[in-house]
């Protein structure tokens, strides 16, 4: 089996990182190398995670522990992962969301059969217990670069790509929305990348799925001017065609559960 590099940056997450790194060691994958960079927490995010490795390092599972020496966000910080990481295949996973337990070896399986370097899938959000989930995010069984483009499509705790075929690629240095920026590379890499229509993950929605919309304009328009390099008029038209694919395709995706 191919080693997997997890990839889970910290700031104030020691409530949760528990939780969360417990949901890597329950998969059903072995080799798992998980790579924790604290980004200059005030709590004890870093003394936490150490503790956590020297406590369950163990065959199949190794960890790689460090701290940036100042705050320098999730995007320069997982970029730092990015360059330690020793796996073929690497994810992604921030650290106050879950993973199902089959969601590694499921993934790999369906990237091996279909000969395809990124995967992506659905996932459920929940606001305090994972057991009760609020809503599931579906996916396309299929996405390309083209529909990727339109809007984020993948769930950065669902994203995973094969470093033997496309290589490592940089996380982009935006301060916000630099995982859509990277999927983006990643997929126009890839070619396509496969679905996942099984939810493998769980993510903690905060105050809701209403705040992560309030911020999507600024931050999304930056992706396209900033990362992409359009021009302003193209940047533009971009932004235009996200907001109609972000709430009239894209919120169809979205299920309400009971």
């Amino acid at each position: 089996m191919d080693l997997v590099s997890v990839i889970i940056p910290t700031y104030n997450n020691q409530d949760t990182l528990g939780e969360t790194l417990d949901s890597v060691l329950n998969q059903d994958y072995r080799p798992i190398e998980l790579i924790i960079i604290d980004d200059c927490s005030v709590d004890d995010s870093h003394a936490f995670a150490k503790a956590y490795s020297t406590k369950n390092s163990s065959q199949g599972i190794s960890f790689i522990i460090q701290e940036n020496k100042e705050n320098k966000g999730a995007g320069f910080t997982r970029n730092r992962a990015v360059e330690l990481a020793k796996g073929r295949y690497i994810a992604f996973l921030d650290a106050d969301d879950l993973w199902k337990p089959y969601k590694l070896s499921l993934q790999i399986e369906q990237m091996r059969l279909s000969q395809v370097a990124m995967s992506y899938g659905a996932y459920e959000i929940f606001t305090e217990n994972a057991k009760e989930p609020k809503y599931l995010q579906k996916v396309f069984n299929s996405l390309t670069y083209k529909k990727l483009l339109r809007a984020n499509y993948v769930g950065n705790l669902t994203g995973i790509y094969d470093t033997h075929k496309i290589g490592k690629v940089a996380v982009s240095s935006l301060r916000k929305r630099q995982d859509w920026a990277m999927w983006l590379d990643v997929i126009k890499l890839s070619g396509t990348a496969i679905g996942i229509e099984k939810p493998i993950a769980s993510y903690r929605a905060g105050n809701g799925l209403s705040s992560r919309k309030s911020s999507l304009i600024k931050y999304n328009y930056a992706v396209y001017r900033n990362h992409l390099n359009y021009s302003f008029l193209k940047s533009c038209w971009s932004m235009v065609l996200f907001i109609n694919e972000q709430w009239f395709i894209k919120k169809a995706l979205i299920k309400k559960l009971d």
